[in-house]
């Protein structure tokens, strides 16, 4: 048998597994824009709600499967304004067009040729556009465009990398290549010093791509013997600068953000404190690096030495993020390390306890984090995890753990998606949960609103269930009929809105009141009225002013209350006063 069809072979069986074990209700065709961008990107680190945040497949697609943004290596999840403290020297889009044929299509460069240009004009007209581009798409593009306005000024560098995706066991025809080049020239005009790239992944790479994962065990070589210390298992150590920065590069050259404690990935920028540690990297003079640094700490769940380097399991950069950042900037501008060192701490704390949440919590805090970011280890999150547990959710108060355990993507809830649906559900606020990012979300007071010891811990439960049961009814609902602006996005936290009333038939429910219904008291019928009556309010809307979209609907607070007027007057919903 040939090597080629075994790759295809081995491919669908890791591809089958995969689903099951993840995705087991999604078609294998959903499943594998996701696979295709898990592989594809996985040196961003990004999470599940991230990764499913880029894909936009569906009707009215463009041809287009998934659309990310990046900003210094670090993912655009709003437009720009929403995030602070970026350089901007570095722009990236990447493009996924992922196909689960077994060759690679003319066709499929042929539709990204004619939409992408229109899309990433500075000038397009959303409103012509939306007749036939999803909503989420137009967003997603948007996106980008808001980014090239916001850093104008910056003289960054742009990457456009168009990924094509198959199960193909041979490289594309000439044919099809040329067309990608074609597509990649035109690409290269979005803006001055824009450069576009063609990957191809088959069967053969994206099997070595979801072989590979990300590392959980790296290593460096150290300058003399490392010190160990008396109490507890750790080390300090010199180490060449050029070493550590291989420890903190993935293959590809990125920086590796899973090492700064899951989602934390703020960087200062040029403070006077990071141009002091620039300017100590690029002096020529003799004094060594260490002197003038504090170093970096990191603790781990292993640590031997092995000859001249040191092995690391499951390492964490807890402190040293600038430094890291900085040293990373130095090598990527061709810096060189002049056989200078710097300071590195490795700690191994006890494997039960809280000693490695105080060390992350103590050390993290002296740098801006992420909203949310240090909220993991706090009672109420730690109690969610616990108590929906018990339901079949995993609730990951710290990014990325139980993705990398494989744990279905349907049941790993995310604090952010957490805090969306119950804002929708709870606060009536289904306008909040897709207008703001998770900055707002997060942030002190909107958090203490969402997570408190106050709060009912089954009515968090209960959120989830609704939800899970309105996406699940609106995906086969969509098949026949398709929704508004072609993504479930605008739909569900204002049909979760208005089931809190129309489930409990009371205009203002409390808390109490709402944990005495249950997600199976949302039949096909009543979510069926309640979805003709949002589609009638947002038709209305659009018809009042036709300068705004579906997004922009979906996002005011106003239209919230003409829906929940128009909810509550329906004579098939008995609601009371």
């Amino acid at each position: 048998m040939a090597v080629n069809s075994n790759d295809q072979r081995l491919l669908d069986r890791v591809l089958e597994d995969k689903r099951r074990l993840l995705a087991p209700n999604q078609k294998m065709d959903d499943f594998f824009n996701y696979f295709a961008a898990s592989a594809a990107l996985q040196d961003f680190d990004l999470d599940i709600d991230e990764l499913r945040d880029g894909i936009v497949d569906g009707s009215h697609d463009c041809g287009v499967d998934g659309l990310w943004v990046f900003v210094d290596d670090r993912y655009m999840s709003a437009n720009i304004d929403r995030h602070t403290n970026f350089r901007g020297k570095k722009i990236q889009l990447v493009i996924l067009q992922a196909k689960t044929s077994s060759g690679y299509q003319e066709t499929a460069f042929e539709k990204l040729h004619y939409h992408l240009p229109l899309l990433f004009d500075m000038d397009r007209n959303t409103k012509e556009l939306a007749d036939a581009t999803n909503a989420k798409l137009l967003d997603r593009t948007g996106r980008f465009l808001n980014v090239l306005e916001a850093l104008a000024s910056s003289f960054q560098e742009i990457s456009i990398r168009v990924i094509y995706a198959s199960r193909s066991v041979e490289p594309p025809h000439p044919n099809v290549k040329a067309k990608g080049n074609r597509l990649a020239r035109e690409l290269e005009k979005v803006a001055s010093r824009t450069k576009c790239h063609i990957e191809y992944l088959g069967a053969a790479e994206l099997r070595e791509l979801s072989g590979r994962g990300a590392s959980t065990i790296l290593e460096m070589a150290f300058i003399e013997t490392p010190m160990s210390t008396s109490l507890g298992e750790g080390y300090i150590c010199l180490v060449r600068l050029d070493e550590y920065y291989n420890f903190i590069t993935s293959r590809n050259d990125a920086l590796r953000l899973e090492l700064f404690e899951s989602n934390v990935r703020d960087y200062a920028g040029r403070t006077a404190v990071n141009s002091a540690i620039e300017g100590t990297l690029k002096s020529n003079h003799r004094e060594d690096f260490w002197w003038f640094n504090n170093g970096v700490t990191i603790v781990a769940e292993e640590v031997r030495i092995a000859g001249k380097r040191v092995v690391v399991t499951n390492p964490q950069i807890v402190n040293g993020l600038q430094t890291s950042h900085e040293i990373f900037n130095h090598f990527q501008s061709s810096g060189h390390h002049n056989d200078r060192s710097i300071l590195v701490r490795i700690i191994v704390p006890p494997s039960s306890g809280r000693a490695r949440d105080v060390i992350i919590r103590a050390t993290n805090s002296q740098t801006e984090l992420p909203p949310g970011a240090l909220r993991a280890t706090e009672k109420i999150q730690k109690d969610l995890e616990e108590a929906l547990a018990r339901y079949g959710y995993h609730y990951e108060r710290r990014a990325n753990y139980y993705k990398n355990l494989g744990v279905s993507l349907d049941q790993v809830v995310s604090m952010s998606r957490l805090a969306r649906e119950y804002t929708a559900f709870v606060l009536g606020e289904p306008h909040t949960s897709l207008k703001h990012a998770e900055t707002y979300l997060l942030g002190d007071s909107h958090y203490d609103k969402v997570f408190s010891a106050e709060i009912d811990i089954d009515l968090y439960r209960l959120v989830l269930d609704v939800h899970r049961r309105i996406t699940e009814f609106l995906t086969d609902y969509s098949q026949d009929r398709p929704l508004l602006g072609d993504t479930a996005e605008n739909w569900r936290y204002h049909i979760a809105y208005m089931s809190s009333f129309t489930l409990t038939r009371l205009r203002r429910p409390t808390q109490k009141d709402l944990l005495n219904i249950r997600s199976e008291h949302l039949t096909d019928a009543l979510l069926g009225a309640m979805v003709n009556v949002l589609d009638r309010e947002y038709r209305s809307a659009l018809r009042g002013n036709r300068t705004q979209g579906i997004d922009k609907v979906a996002r005011s607070d106003d239209f919230t209350t003409k829906l929940r007027q128009a909810t509550i007057v329906m004579r098939r919903f008995k609601i009371e006063h």
